[in-house]
């Protein structure tokens, strides 16, 4: 027996304050979802009768005559879709159903938008290059923006959909393929794909960030054009991502690079501006902000950097802690413009060098679907982002609460977060021995 539940989305339209009505499909042990395009407040929702309320005014001035006669006709709509679906279940094959985890939400989008539904003779079957090519496209031209922030996404994007792109050539290329259809990248492709970047040294991050930006080409197509792909079907083809062994610098470590006596101009400035961004928690995008018309007095006297994060959007508020002001001192409040990253990476590495930082680091990563362990000396390790890295640990190793550090770094997550404190084991395990008195 079918079961069909109406339910309201838990999100609301910032705009409009409405939340969308969804609709729950149950065949025996089979649920099936799909958003319904019916939009309602939900002072309006009778959630025991799982249907817009219509008010029963005495009094019926203009306005509420025409939120009434809306009202009126979202519930008739919405009458019918569920109509719609229950003659369909009656109809259909009930193993089709359970096999097609997309089949609500295509009857319903159907119904809602029946002008999509014009069949061509030989209707033209978008493959993965065009698709990928299609992403690319639209990040280029602004159309295709990041859902948190509802900005373009950025040039750095821009190149890794491009690299995805070319991996994927080389792909096709070995197996001796022009191209794929849609409906051919199944869950085979996903594991034979995810062996080929293995085979050619690619880490696991590196390959699920791949795999991630695929599954979001194939997302960006119509329902229809993507309905029977397995390949973004999470149970059958997962994100690939793991925990990195990455350092940070301690603050006596930090100390002993600012105390450098550094004749060479660029690795001075270099030297510089990792320092600003290990007391401020910032990213190297947002190094530019780090000027003097970002910064404020708060009400007990103190200073604080105020911007918006070039990444996420986030409004920060960064205290200037004395180490930051003396880099901001030394030039004047005008800290040197940053170079691109690689070079800096480059040359911040010359700086831990000379900062003796020398001690052997193991970095253990998958690779070629196996775990591999690396050995380098510390300063080999050291990169733009290890600065934002060391803020997050160091200010937690003083004891500040988790929140409070997020912040400054603008983490909306703990688990985020917390993938960047790297206090060891026994790190861990002195701090809890501190806290108690023999």
């Amino acid at each position: 027996m079918a079961t069909i539940t109406l339910t309201l989305s838990s999100k609301s339209d910032k705009a409009t304050k409405q939340q969308e009505v969804m609709m729950r499909l149950t065949i025996g042990s089979t649920t099936r979802r799909a958003k319904t395009n019916v939009f309602v407040q939900s002072e309006y929702w009778d959630s025991r009768n799982q249907s817009i309320d219509i008010p029963n005014w005495r009094m019926l001035t203009d306005e509420r005559k025409q939120l009434k006669t809306a009202l009126q006709e979202k519930s008739m709509k919405l009458e019918k879709i569920k109509n719609h679906v229950s003659s369909s279940v009656d109809k259909a094959d009930k193993q089709a159903i359970k096999d097609d985890v997309n089949w609500l939400k295509t009857l319903v989008h159907d119904f809602n938008f029946p002008a999509q539904q014009v069949e061509q003779e030989e209707p033209q079957v978008t493959t993965l290059l065009q698709t990928v090519s299609s992403l690319i496209e639209s990040a280029k031209n602004g159309t295709r923006t990041v859902k948190k922030t509802q900005k373009p996404v950025d040039n750095r994007t821009v190149t890794q959909y491009k690299q995805m792109h070319n991996i994927l050539v080389r792909y096709l290329e070995q197996n001796q393929l022009d191209d794929l259809e849609i409906t051919s990248v199944d869950e085979n492709f996903y594991k034979s794909f995810v062996q080929f970047m293995y085979a050619e040294g690619y880490k696991l991050n590196t390959v699920g960030k791949h795999i991630k930006n695929l599954k979001a080409a194939i997302n960006a197509l119509p329902m229809e054009q993507r309905v029977n792909c397995e390949f973004i079907e999470p149970k059958k083809c997962a994100k690939l991502t793991e925990e990195v062994d990455n350092i940070y610098l301690t603050e006596d470590e930090l100390n002993n690079i600012a105390s450098l006596e550094i004749a060479t101009p660029y690795l001075d400035k270099v030297r510089d501006q990792f320092l600003l961004l290990a007391w401020t928690g910032c990213r190297y995008s947002d190094l530019p902000k780090l000027n003097k018309n970002n910064i404020h007095t708060m009400n007990n006297g103190g200073r604080c950097f105020k911007f918006e994060q070039k990444k996420t959007a986030s409004r920060v508020v960064i205290p200037i802690l004395p180490p930051a002001q003396a880099i901001l001192d030394k030039h004047n409040y005008n800290v040197p413009a940053p170079m691109s990253n690689q070079p800096f990476n480059r040359f911040l590495k010359d700086v831990a060098k000379l900062a003796g930082l020398n001690e052997d680091v193991s970095i253990t990563h998958t690779e070629q679907g196996g775990r591999t362990e690396q050995h380098f000396k510390k300063w080999e390790c050291v990169t733009a982002h290890t600065a934002r890295r060391s803020f997050a640990t160091n200010m937690y190793k003083r004891g500040y609460p988790t929140l409070m550090i997020m912040k400054i770094t603008g983490h909306k997550t703990e688990k985020a977060f917390l993938s960047y404190i790297k206090v060891s084991e026994e790190e861990n395990a002195e701090r809890m021995l501190a806290g108690f008195e023999f």
